[in-house]
């Protein structure tokens, strides 16, 4: 799907207008880059950053028929919501997905999209998509002895390596008051705070005002979400230190 007038024509067979909605949330997700996923309130976020008065309900209407004619495609990943992706019918890839730390892992299997085709052919179908998710656990969460692992235990993988050691699971000792607070997420009040350096906020800033609610503070150097975006937040500030007591939040 490469332009607008195939999308109008495609809708119109299904008996659908190509309303300025539909076109805005089309242009969204075809601009995605590569391996980003959007829930239906990072697509509102972003329309409402646009200057559009759209409403969440209506997102996830649009959202809805855009998957059932196969335009966008809805995964399943370790998150409780509903992701959403560009569908290159072309280039079907799947997932691997740890429901321990989050880590989402795109692959391409044409044997997997084959043996459907032949399925699909031989019921007289038309295929729309093909997508396949599989979830996993990291071998240090398994070691840890997962799923039976302390609440307080925080995945490595949300631990910003220290060039002169190797990354190993430990258990993180954060002292009320921390002195070097880049590269963290901590938790302050009724907010997930993330403090990055100065010179790498513009590296997080496409991502981290998908999540709504956000708020970025110059004196600190610091963005804040909501609590019930933690999931969010881990999933793209990967490699940072995290306040173990976040992710009894996750839970």
């Amino acid at each position: 799907m490469d332009d607008f007038k195939t999308l109008k024509t495609k809708l119109n067979a299904q008996g659908y207008r190509l309303t300025p909605q539909r076109q805005l949330i089309f242009e969204i997700f075809q601009t995605l880059p590569t391996g980003n996923h959007l829930n239906a309130e990072s697509v509102h976020s972003l329309l409402l950053e646009r200057g559009e008065t759209m409403s969440l309900s209506t997102v996830y209407r649009i959202l809805k028929i855009m998957t059932n004619m196969g335009l966008i495609r809805e995964v399943e990943l370790a998150q409780a919501q509903k992701h959403y992706e560009f569908n290159t019918i072309s280039s079907y890839h799947h997932h691997i997905v740890c429901v321990q730390c989050h880590q989402i892992i795109e692959f391409e299997n044409n044997s997997i999209i084959q043996q459907g085709l032949k399925q699909v052919e031989t019921m007289g179908l038309q295929l729309i998509d093909c997508k396949f998710t599989l979830q996993t656990i990291c071998p240090e969460a398994l070691q840890r002895g997962w799923p039976t692992i302390s609440s307080n235990w925080v995945c490595p993988r949300f631990i910003k390596t220290d060039k002169t050691k190797k990354s190993t699971h430990q258990q993180l000792d954060l002292p009320p008051d921390i002195q070097e607070k880049t590269h963290r997420i901590g938790l302050k009040e009724k907010y997930i705070v993330v403090y990055t350096p100065k010179d790498e906020i513009k590296n997080y800033q496409h991502k981290a005002k998908l999540i709504p609610g956000w708020r970025l503070s110059r004196e600190d150097m610091s963005w804040y979400f909501p609590l019930e975006k933690a999931a969010d937040v881990l999933n793209i500030f990967q490699g940072y230190e995290v306040d173990p007591t976040i992710f009894n939040i996750t839970v």
